[in-house]
């Protein structure tokens, strides 16, 4: 059997999956955003391999969720499959796919949830159903509002499962190029307009983009930038609020991989970008759907990995990449403590309603 140390950036999804059998063989899991050549897919596959109990799999669209089912049925008959339909930027479809799941008897407890699905790089702003930016709608609020609805098949499964009970939220190293900007969300003020610990990282994202956006209200990168470090955030609230039950919640960084949430980028500036990634490093643009769902899977079944340390404000341990926890790697106001207590006040009161 393979050991943690052994994993790296390239390593498959289903290897990993192979190392952590008695963590999936069983179980029932939801992935978020799974379609025919999504990283989704690659993660739900990669989880087949271990004969978990159910796999249930959403996204907007029937006939694309349900061509990743047929996919998976060739190769995994034995699974059992559950598709939910769901909008995330649509807090109606939300409450209406949430309440759905939590009226199904035959699925009583949930031991794994992957928070996979999202929008990137949308180019002009746009404001969801609910008026709020689309981006920020899709990516974190609502999977905030969807896990909080069905938390309670987590805490059941927390009360009776050998293995780990894990939340996980797919966030990004663009991340790094946006704070949260509470005061102004939605992207109606230029960067010098913000209080100075919003504003977003604009010689950074000159440096990797070649764009200068110092004059732009809207950006999709830090949009996009935004969602994903609210998405570690929620991650750092779900460990403080939920460690009484054992649940753990880490945000993973998948990569560089070559999927269609890309499909709204500027080809040239993904280019430059991934020029100065090279530069410094990094593998760039090298992953596959299975090399880019390795650190999704190691985050969900490894039961070996350290709870999130609340000791300092900064906490430590909550951001995956890699295949390796890398608190390096974020941003300090993605781990911040405070910030994440912020986000979710804020949260609460975008959905209209308090949780945990």
């Amino acid at each position: 059997m393979a050991t943690t140390t052994e994993f790296n950036s390239v390593t498959l999804a289903s290897d990993v999956a192979a190392a952590f059998p008695e963590s999936i063989k069983g179980k029932t899991i939801l992935i978020t955003g799974v379609s025919p050549s999504s990283l989704g897919l690659a993660t739900a596959a990669a989880l087949a391999t271990q004969a978990p109990k159910r796999l249930i799999l959403t996204g907007r669209s029937a006939d694309k969720v349900q061509a990743a089912v047929d996919e998976l049925k060739s190769t995994y008959p034995d699974v059992n499959y559950e598709v939910l339909l769901v909008d995330l930027s649509s807090q109606e479809s939300v409450r209406s796919a949430a309440a759905t799941l939590n009226r199904n008897a035959e699925i009583p407890s949930i031991d794994i949830l992957i928070n996979n699905a999202g929008v990137m790089d949308i180019p002009e702003r746009t404001l969801s159903k609910d008026g709020i930016e689309v981006s920020f709608a899709t990516n974190h609020i609502g999977h905030f509002l969807f896990t909080n609805l069905i938390v309670e098949k987590l805490v059941a499964a927390s009360k009776s499962s050998q293995g780990p009970v894990r939340i996980i939220n797919l966030t990004s190293f663009g991340h790094q190029f946006s704070p949260i900007r509470f005061s102004n969300i939605d992207f109606t003020k230029i960067a010098a307009e913000l209080p100075e610990e919003e504003r977003p990282e604009l010689q950074k994202a000159q440096f990797f983009y070649g764009r200068d956006w110092s004059n732009d209200a809207y950006a999709g990168m830090f949009s996009y930038g935004q969602s994903k470090t609210a998405n570690i955030l929620f991650s750092v609230s779900l460990n403080h609020k939920l460690r009484s039950y054992g649940i753990t919640s880490y945000a993973v960084h998948p990569g560089a991989v070559d999927t269609n949430i890309g499909r709204h980028s500027n080809p040239a500036e993904v280019e430059h970008a991934l020029a100065r990634a090279k530069e410094l490093g990094f593998a760039g643009g090298s992953k596959t759907r299975e090399q880019g769902a390795n650190s999704s899977v190691w985050a969900a079944v490894n039961p070996h990995l350290a709870p999130v340390d609340f000791v300092e404000s900064l906490v430590k341990g909550v951001y995956v990449t890699d295949c390796a926890v890398s608190d390096e790697g974020c941003a300090d106001f993605a781990r911040n403590a405070m910030y994440a207590e912020r986000l979710w006040n804020l949260t609460e009161e975008l959905v209209g309603e308090k949780f945990l």
